[in-house]
């Protein structure tokens, strides 16, 4: 690998740029090339001036370079997001983006990036994602584009886009794995305590939180119930009954206000207790399972693998607290 010259990778990002988009994809791919003891990728982070920008945190980060000087020939452009949804970019930024990713090898966006590639007309047709809680933005300011709001990250041909924040080490592991192979993926993942393809999608964090956000309708009230009792009778039948619905119209009123099935949320809230226990206590498989209200240990197990990748074990193994081990 060290006889390949290195691949140039530009960091477009926006005045207030969100500082871990940058950082964190930095120092994945340098970390390639301390594992790799060769110069697989030289980084270069430009934004519209060369002026000292303040990201969202506050913190002051001088670019190499601004949209105004010559860069090398891109082998990839990533266009970091902000805090919240950017505003519209200015006519030489889009003008820049459109020059640069019709000349990258590959190109795409972390977290709200993707709407400035959609200002450029970068994304209309194609599949994309973006941090859950902007999905809806996305879709209402681009809405040529198709909008994934569980993906982590998605590839289509040159275009790729990530989730929101901390995803952006997930798509810089896949394109190191697609540049250099799994071996060096694998191991790049490990030093820095990632899966080289995270469990589980958007989703799994964001449903606890979007019904927390929504207003209280007697739909989101029992959202709030069902979050805090999830070991309960949470069928179709009873929770229709709480909020005095016959369940057929219940079903469809709760698919119309969250965009998902009442079956659907339960499980994700279910899932979601399971892992908090995982996490942060040394309570029994078997108990876990029982009080997040998934039944059984197997049967916990069989949805922890459809919906997440791995067994309860393998879950608390990777992030209890202190790492206590279980018997699965």
């Amino acid at each position: 690998m060290s006889d390949q010259p290195p691949r140039n990778v530009v960091i477009f990002g926006p005045e207030d740029v969100h500082a871990l988009e940058i950082a964190s994809v930095m120092d994945t791919f340098n970390e390639a090339n301390a594992e790799a003891s060769a110069t697989l990728y030289a980084m270069t982070f430009v934004s519209e001036r060369r002026d000292t920008i303040r990201c969202a945190s506050g913190l002051r980060i001088v670019p190499d370079q601004s949209i105004l000087e010559p860069v090398p020939e891109i082998d990839t452009l990533l266009v970091a997001g902000s805090y919240g949804v950017p505003g519209e970019p200015s006519d030489a930024v889009i003008t820049w983006l459109r020059e640069r990713c019709a000349l990258a090898r590959r190109f795409g966006s972390v977290c709200t990036g993707t709407f400035l590639l959609g200002a450029a007309g970068l994304i209309d047709g194609r599949e994309v994602t973006t941090h859950w809680y902007y999905a809806d933005a996305l879709r209402s300011r681009i809405p040529a584009a198709r909008v994934d709001a569980d993906r982590i990250f998605i590839r289509e041909g040159p275009l790729f886009t990530s989730a929101g924040v901390s995803a952006c080490i997930d798509l810089a592991l896949s394109l190191i794995e697609e540049d250099h192979g799994r071996d060096l993926a694998v191991s790049v993942a490990r030093h820095l305590v990632m899966y080289l393809k995270r469990p589980g999608g958007q989703s799994q964090y964001s449903v606890p939180l979007a019904a927390q956000a929504r207003t209280q309708s007697p739909i989101a009230r029992l959202q709030a119930w069902i979050i805090d009792y999830p070991d309960q009778d949470l069928s179709v039948a009873a929770l229709a009954s709480r909020v005095a619905m016959s369940p057929r119209n219940f079903t469809r009123v709760f698919r119309s206000e969250t965009g998902l099935s009442p079956a659907t949320f339960v499980e994700q809230v279910r899932i979601d207790k399971a892992r908090r226990m995982l996490e942060l206590t040394s309570l029994p498989l078997d108990q876990v399972a029982r009080l997040s209200g998934l039944g059984t240990a197997g049967s916990a197990r069989r949805i922890f693998l459809r919906r997440l990748g791995i067994s309860l074990r393998q879950y608390r193994d990777r992030f209890k607290l202190g790492n206590t081990a279980a018997s699965d």
